[in-house]
This record gives C-alpha cells, structure tokens and sequence, in this order.
C-alpha cells in the first residue's frame, strides 16, 4: 500500500476540494444532525470511500471504471431514491449526480497520473 500512497492522497485532495464546495454552496445539512461535525465528516468519509476506491481499483485494475461505478452506485442509491420517494427534486438530484460524477472522474484521473 505505500507505493498507491501518493495517488490515494492526490484522488483524496480531489474529492475533497470538489466535494466539499459541492455539499458546502449546493447543500444545506440541518444543523445539530450530523454525527461528526463539518467539515469533519467530509475528510472522515472520503478517507474511507478513497481507500475502498482503492481497494477496488486493485481488484478492477482501471481506476476510471471502478470511480464511475461508485458514482452510478451512489446516484442509484441517493439521488434516484430521493427524487422517486418525494425526498428530493429533480433539479436537487441531477446537482448532487454531477458533483458525485465529476468528484469520482476527478479522484480517478489524479489517482491514475499519480500511480
């Protein structure tokens, strides 16, 4: 794992920057809900969804595939069950599809100029 070092980090900073502007200015967590404050719980949650980026790049062997398959996940799972269940909008979800799609396409691409 110490040679993947340096890409793990750099698809991290990333998801982060893109990530963290993305939740901060399109997103508006109620306050007093979150189990780790923010901006806390962002670096916390990309720490373990970076490593486990890695862990399946590993098994995929294309670090472009296995982002965008997270992403697809994450947007099936949230944005599309939001906005069928009443939860969210359809403006709202296709905002939270494009930060997943251009946060994951962002990790994978430093990920693999860095490895």
């Amino acid at each position: 794992m110490g040679d993947r070092m340096k890409p793990i980090l750099g698809a991290l900073t990333a998801a982060l920057v893109i990530d963290y502007i993305g939740v901060t200015y399109f997103f508006d967590p109620q306050a007093g809900t979150e189990l780790i404050a923010a901006p806390l719980s962002l670096v916390v949650a990309l720490v373990v969804m970076v490593l486990f980026f890695d862990f399946m790049t590993q098994k995929t062997g294309n670090a472009m595939t296995t982002a965008m398959t997270i992403a697809g996940a994450q947007i099936l799972m949230v944005d599309f069950y939001y906005v069928i269940n009443g939860t969210r909008d359809m403006a709202s979800a296709a905002v939270s599809a494009v930060i997943l799609l251009v946060g994951w396409y962002a990790a994978a691409t430093v990920y693999q100029k860095l490895s």
